[in-house]
């Protein structure tokens, strides 16, 4: 009986405080659904590079898209940093860095797409 009363406990306890990022108002949660959907966006990024990488035949060609992008990676982490910089004082410091994130690999993952596209 006291097994049944605690998975009871437990499923209403973690419906309770489910996630629901489409009203999400306060800091914490706006800040993890933010981090939910740039992960989603991160999966998207490298996927088309993979796809984008393994299509290309010349060696010469795949090894510039690869220094590319991992001076493309580096760029980002230190533009994303600053814009966290910039906000470091206030709450929406994480938010603001993991918008940066995010719209970084969007914009690379069209510019990988029209490469793979040829223009």
């Amino acid at each position: 009986m006291k097994c049944m009363i605690a998975l009871l406990l437990a499923a209403a306890t973690s419906s309770a405080f489910a996630l629901d990022c489409k009203n999400a108002v306060s800091t914490p949660d706006m800040n993890e659904c933010a981090s939910i959907e740039q992960k989603e966006v991160e999966a998207k990024l490298n996927k088309v590079y993979q796809r984008v990488t393994k299509s290309i035949d010349e060696a010469s060609t795949r090894k510039a898209l690869v220094e590319a992008q991992r001076a493309w990676v580096k760029f980002r982490e230190a533009d994303c940093k600053a814009v966290y910089e910039q906000n470091k004082t206030g709450t929406i410091r994480t938010l603001m860095f993991i918008g940066c994130m995010q719209q970084h690999a969007e914009t690379r993952t069209k510019a990988l797409e029209e490469f793979n596209s040829g223009g």
